[in-house]
């Protein structure tokens, strides 16, 4: 496979985009949950929310925003490499292991400023409040995520190893040995 530096940054920062805005998106209820007086708070959430999501559109649609830093003058750098099928299953395992821990990660971080924004209100004499059943939910769902994520990203050859001995196929080879296979033809 044949691709430059520059193609594989614009897809990362496109599906960074991808991400933050249906995370955005995925948060902006939680603006109208908890009501403040005169909605101050609220306007200032929904243009907030806004802003991320034309910040973006705007890298969506012009990814050489952020590429241009980390590739300056090698933009036609060409990348090609032999990769095998186990080493690619291995790093796109990792890749959603990753992926999901960050997710989780930010869900949880996101949930608990929800609570201790409930729980601070609530000392503050607004008996209304209370942490709700489902913010709980939702912080053990994401910290699900989190462990998973870490799990697959940490444990994809373990995983790669399991798949080879549920298809029946011959021994699994890792990384190492092709790089030292290959090393020992050239050479």
């Amino acid at each position: 496979m044949k691709t430059t530096l520059h193609t594989v940054l614009c897809i990362a920062v496109r599906m960074g985009t991808v991400l933050m805005a249906v995370g955005i998106i995925e948060q902006a209820p939680t603006i109208f949950l908890y009501p403040s007086q005169g909605g101050s708070m609220q306007v200032g959430a929904m243009l907030t929310a806004g802003a991320g999501l034309l910040a973006a559109f705007a890298l969506w649609l012009w990814p050489n925003l952020l590429t241009w830093w980390a590739i300056s003058r090698s933009q036609n750098q060409i990348l090609e490499s032999p990769i095998s099928a186990d080493q690619l299953l291995r790093v796109a395992l990792s890749i959603i292991g990753v992926w999901l821990f960050i997710s989780g990660l930010s869900g949880c971080i996101a949930r608990l400023i929800i609570i201790l924004i409930v729980a601070r209100r609530s000392a503050y004499g607004d008996s209304m409040l209370t942490v709700s059943d489902t913010e709980w939910y939702w912080l053990l769902e994401h910290l699900t995520t989190l462990l998973a994520g870490g799990g697959l990203a940490l444990g994809s050859r373990g995983l790669v190893g399991l798949l080879h001995r549920i298809r029946g196929y011959p021994q699994f080879a890792d990384a190492e040995n092709d790089a030292d296979t290959n090393i020992a033809k050239d050479g």
